[in-house]
């Protein structure tokens, strides 16, 4: 039965026709993964002499027992973005006489031949192997490479796990958003020492091997919990009647006092919650709010503060950018079915950009919690989010009018490069690179604030006349509209 799955498997695989659209595509991840696995090779092969180098009076082994938790945290955050779940289509063996069980055990077992599980394995062994063995005997060394082990299967069926139980609580991420910041607080303000708890952590393993039996009960404890779930929740009537009544997360019903915009805001929302797809550029976005808390405490960049337009820029804007560069090729599958309808083609655009507007908006309150960092931040938040919404928004709007390709919102998240062409990868730079054609010809005067309110007053001019340039907005559309349709009716 194993080698029938496997067959089927491939045949899937290599009959794609989105296998064949991406070959090289295909090709360039594949040789990338090579890379880095050879790379995290030779990155380990040599970790002991890196961290002699780096840290020379430290002992190297309490220096990388003490970075094993964190980068096991980093590595779970890679594979929530990167890591696709079991690829196995199971619906078709459903209504066979075959037992269910051991089609999701193949599928889940199938499912641990990542190169995400080599990383770890590929950077620390070699230093046990060179480090640990000589220093702290055989028996200490394989405990902590069977600790090491079990760790790699707990990310991997933890992290699976989590992306299931997401599609149905998607509240989920933010509860690990709030996590992360608070992990990352206690860390900053040493109330707890990580790199102390992950060291101490990881000498348990050594001092008594025999605890190393816990990380690998705690991982496969995870892969029944993934068992009992998919055993649970693949019924064939399920899947056919979430085929015929799709569950929907709210219906946003105050959304209808604003008229039919906010009725086509409502609709996208829904679109954005029940598809993997815009559910993950809305998830991105949000972990990446944390993104200042990489810069804003680090003392290397107070002297490069011209940095933190960008990064206003990069927190307050990251969904309109994300979900904005593909404004049109969301609702590509359908785009006919919009045209014939009774929706004004501006009124269509208003709700695009006030979907935008909105998210700015909520992106930059929570980020003034950076003005913790210093009243300035806060200040360059405040203009880059008025620049976001008064320019950087209308320019991610007419970009995505050039040749947008239809995306298929069935399809997963994880490398689908669906819908991406020459626009999406260029549009970025001018919402990024046009805020320091104002500021920094200031910044080399020497007056930077001023460059920074610059940035501020042109944005906020921009959304004074956001009329106006929706007006020409709608015009672009309505010229190109027919040109669009065809183009996706042809992809």
């Amino acid at each position: 039965m194993v080698r029938e799955l496997l067959s089927h498997g491939y045949k899937n695989f290599s009959r794609s026709p989105i296998w064949g659209k991406n070959l090289v595509v295909n090709i360039i991840l594949g040789l990338l993964a090579i890379y880095m696995l050879s790379m995290m090779l030779v990155f380990g092969v040599f970790l002991l002499e890196v961290v002699e180098q780096v840290a020379p009076n430290s002992e190297p082994k309490k220096v990388i027992n003490g970075i094993i938790l964190y980068y096991f945290g980093v590595e779970f955050l890679m594979r929530f973005f990167l890591q696709n779940t079991p690829v196995l289509f199971i619906e078709p063996y459903l209504h066979l006489p075959l037992k269910k069980g051991r089609i999701i055990h193949f599928m889940l077992r199938k499912s641990f031949l990542s190169a995400f599980n080599l990383f770890a394995l590929f950077l620390f062994l070699p230093f046990a192997v060179k480090h640990l063995l000589p220093d702290v005997g055989a028996a200490g060394a394989l405990g902590w490479i069977g600790a090491l082990l079990g760790l790699v299967i707990f990310n991997h069926y933890f992290g699976l796990y989590f992306k299931k139980k997401i599609n149905e609580i998607p509240n989920l991420i933010f509860i690990l958003l709030g996590s992360m910041i608070a992990l990352w607080a206690l860390d900053y303000f040493q109330l707890v020492q990580f790199s102390e708890v992950s060291a101490w952590f990881m000498n348990q393993f050594i001092s008594q091997p025999v605890l190393a039996v816990i990380p690998v009960v705690l991982g496969l404890g995870f892969y029944q919990a993934n068992y009992q779930f998919l055993r649970n929740n693949t019924y064939p009537e399920e899947i056919s009647a979430k085929k015929a009544s799709s569950k929907i997360r709210g219906d946003f019903g105050f959304l209808k006092k604003f008229g039919r915009s906010g009725e086509l805001i409502a609709v996208e929302l829904k679109l954005i919650l029940r598809h993997k797809r815009p559910r993950n550029t809305l998830i991105l976005s949000g972990l990446f709010l944390a993104y200042g808390l990489f810069f804003y405490p680090n003392e290397s960049y107070q002297e490069m503060e011209w940095v933190f337009l960008f990064l206003g820029v990069f927190i307050t804007g990251l969904f309109f950018i994300n979900h904005g560069q593909f404004m049109l090729s969301w609702q590509g599958g359908h785009f006919d079915f919009i045209l014939t309808q009774k929706v004004n083609i501006k009124e269509y655009l208003e709700s695009k950009y006030w979907m935008f507007v909105a998210s700015c908006s909520i992106a930059f309150i929570i980020s003034l919690a950076y003005a913790f960092f210093g009243w300035k931040i806060a200040l360059i938040n405040l203009c880059a989010f008025l620049f976001n919404v008064g320019i950087g928004i209308p320019i991610v709007m007419r970009m995505s009018m050039f040749n947008p390709k239809k995306i298929n919102l069935n399809r997963g998240a994880t490398f689908n490069y669906e819908g991406v062409g020459a626009a999406q990868w260029l549009m970025v730079f001018p919402v990024l690179i046009a805020p320091y054609v104002l500021y920094a010809p200031f910044l080399i005067m020497g007056y930077e604030l001023v460059g920074i309110l610059l940035v501020g007053v042109a944005g906020l001019v921009g959304f004074l006349f956001h009329k106006k340039v929706l007006t020409v907005l709608t015009e672009a559309l309505k010229s190109k509209r027919h040109k669009i349709s065809a183009g996706f009716r042809a992809q």
